[in-house]
């Protein structure tokens, strides 16, 4: 006697088929997820060959500067080597070509120490960095400073091409993690399993 096959009528979904819809959905966006994360990584390498420049205590001009693509990335890194007891004020400004100023930045760079009730203590601060996002053209950075009197190390300055910016794919990352890994509990309930065996034992 032979059995008949039924057909299931389109967009009928077997007996089974949701979850394992869902996990292939979960693997997807946890596998896109960390596709992104990775090229977050990648894009915040350094392109290229960095500027390196030691400036007196004064301060000086950095340049110039010649962006080739609209919103070129760089990173300014800003270091002095200060003692304990003292500070130090140094501040960026971004020039265009005729030296024009277009935007700021800058950070207090400083060293303590002291003794307490837990013993004696050290914190310093003695770089900060700066990034920002560029048009095509030329630039200069002219830094200044202002400083307690002992201060003596020159200011370094490190100027670096990205890649690109790494937020987007950040945010699309950690986005599809969150959104695979609840997909993924809904169809096949791994933290709730995981729980269960650990009260178990």
């Amino acid at each position: 006697m032979k059995t008949e096959k039924r057909a299931v009528p389109l967009g009928v979904q077997k007996p089974g088929s949701k979850p394992k819809t869902l996990t292939q959905i979960a693997i997807a966006l946890i596998v896109f997820g960390s596709i992104c994360l990775i090229s977050a990584l990648f894009v915040n390498f350094s392109r290229g060959k960095s500027i390196s420049k030691s400036l007196p205590l004064q301060g000086g001009i950095v340049g110039p500067i010649q962006v080739k693509k609209d919103r070129t990335v760089y990173l300014v890194e800003v270091f002095q080597r200060v003692n304990y007891g003292q500070w130090s004020s140094v501040t960026g400004n971004v020039l265009d070509q005729d030296k024009n100023y277009l935007f700021g930045f800058g950070e207090e760079l400083w060293a303590e120490s002291g003794r307490d009730s837990e013993g004696t203590w050290a914190e310093s601060k003695n770089s900060y960095k700066m990034k920002m996002t560029l048009q095509k053209g030329t630039y200069y950075f002219e830094f200044e400073s202002e400083r307690s009197r002992n201060v003596s190390g020159n200011i370094t300055i490190l100027v670096h091409r990205k890649r690109g910016s790494p937020l987007p794919f950040l945010i699309a990352g950690i986005i599809a993690l969150i959104i695979g890994v609840v997909v993924n509990e809904i169809a096949n309930q791994t933290f709730t399993k995981m729980i269960e065996a650990i009260e178990v034992d």
